[in-house]
């Protein structure tokens, strides 16, 4: 294959994620290279699960297969591919070639360039020992989706895994920082102000909401008595106890000495911040 051939090759592999004798079949009338929403199709005879496969591309690559088929017949492959035991080979020794050159423009910087020898960056073997093959581009799809930060379903429909598992025990340790934005989000929860996602469904400070947020966050917490009556039975509470329904010491000791009792406003009208503050525990 000439240089120009195997570069839009492997740009074609990591796009789509297609395998090496799924690209072997592809012809020309399998791209769709429309400048707004260019693809690639695949028939379910040469995919690895006997569906059709529809794999979006770039535009800049539409226009570098368009170039490619320029003068090809309507039937002929797309990629003028060597036989399926040299695709490894040859990837590998594009994989030197382009280490080569990586490695000569930091001639004249020698410490960069020992910090480039001691790299194992376009090696055909890592440090760990693992050995790139051509199917490892195809890998490079799903990780580099993942690291972009896309939703794990549709990396698992790029892919055209079978399960979200397989897409989540492959990549799932790729996906930044999903920990820490979960666990940074629960500052919203406690705020004076309501979530983004309330506000944009119209539910901020909603009574209803509120309560159904309060009594499912607290109904988790052990030794909590929570205030689960009905809204007819809060407004029926006496004046005396401020619209509180809280169960007696008496009461309480029957069912555990050590369950402590919690007073709790029904259909709190305010945020959880504000909700937490009024709770009161009598031991």
């Amino acid at each position: 294959m000439a240089a120009g051939e195997r570069l839009t090759l492997y740009r074609t592999a990591i796009q789509t994620g297609l395998r090496s004798n799924e690209l072997r079949s592809l012809t020309r009338g399998n791209l769709y290279l429309d400048p707004t929403h260019p693809y690639v199709t695949c028939k379910a005879g040469s995919t690895k699960n006997r569906e059709n496969a529809r794999q979006y591309i770039q535009p800049e690559l539409a226009d570098e297969l368009q170039k490619l088929i320029a003068t090809k017949a309507p039937k002929a492959p797309v990629f003028d591919l060597p036989h399926e035991s040299n695709m490894a080979r040859m990837m590998r020794g594009d994989l030197s070639a382009a280490r080569k050159a990586w490695l000569a423009e930091v001639k004249g910087n020698p410490e960069e360039r020992i910090r480039r020898e001691q790299s194992d960056f376009l090696t055909a073997t890592n440090h760990e020992g693992e050995l790139v093959d051509f199917h490892c581009l195809r890998h490079t799809c799903g990780a580099w989706l993942a690291m972009t930060g896309a939703h794990p379903k549709v990396v698992q429909t790029v892919m055209r895994h079978s399960t979200i598992t397989l897409t989540m025990d492959t990549y799932g340790h790729l996906f930044p920082g999903q920990e820490v934005e979960a666990v940074g989000r629960m500052r919203d929860m406690l705020s004076n102000e309501a979530p983004e996602a309330m506000r944009a469904t119209g539910t901020d400070n909603a009574q209803v909401v509120d309560g159904i947020i309060a009594r499912s966050a607290w109904r988790s917490s052990q030794g909590a008595t929570l205030c689960v009556a009905e809204a007819s039975q809060c407004n029926n509470d006496s004046p005396a106890t401020g619209g509180r329904i809280s169960e007696s010491p008496e009461k309480i000791g029957t069912r555990s000495n050590s369950m402590p009792s919690v007073t709790m406003p029904c259909n709190p009208p305010a945020p959880l911040a504000q909700l937490a503050e009024q709770l009161t525990l009598n031991q």
